[in-house]
């Protein structure tokens, strides 16, 4: 008896490992086609709508702005900078003065569509 249930437990395991196997090879398979899919596959621009390509123009006229957009860039900049602790420091404070310049440009247009009433004046104030 327990040589039948060893037996069987064990064509089961067989089979599962079996199944798994199989899965796996299914799971390779589907990833490779998505990659495959997606380095070959182009966009094209006439069927994007307006607002599409006014975004994707704002992210290519921010990298032109002269800050790092990639994690590369940022790297590099990095290594040119390494051991030069002033210049480390004047890039800083320039990009921070930049990004904060940004979100100052953004802030208010994002507090009118979030806050209806602030343009209105309808909002209760905290006296």
């Amino acid at each position: 008896m327990i040589k039948l249930f060893t037996h069987m437990a064990s064509a089961v395991a067989q089979r599962l490992t079996r199944l798994w196997a199989g899965l796996q090879l299914q799971r390779f398979v589907a990833i490779a086609f998505v990659g495959l899919f997606l380095l070959t596959t182009s966009v094209d621009n006439s069927n994007l709508s307006a607002s599409t390509k006014d975004m994707l123009n704002d992210m290519i006229a921010r990298g032109e702005s002269g800050r790092p957009v990639t994690t590369g860039q940022w790297q590099g900049e990095n290594e040119q900078l390494q051991g030069k602790p002033g210049k480390q420091a004047k890039r800083i404070v320039k990009e921070s003065a930049d990004a904060v310049g940004e979100m100052g440009e953004i802030y208010p247009g994002n507090a009118k569509t979030v806050l209806p009433g602030l343009e209105n004046r309808s909002l209760e104030s905290d006296d």
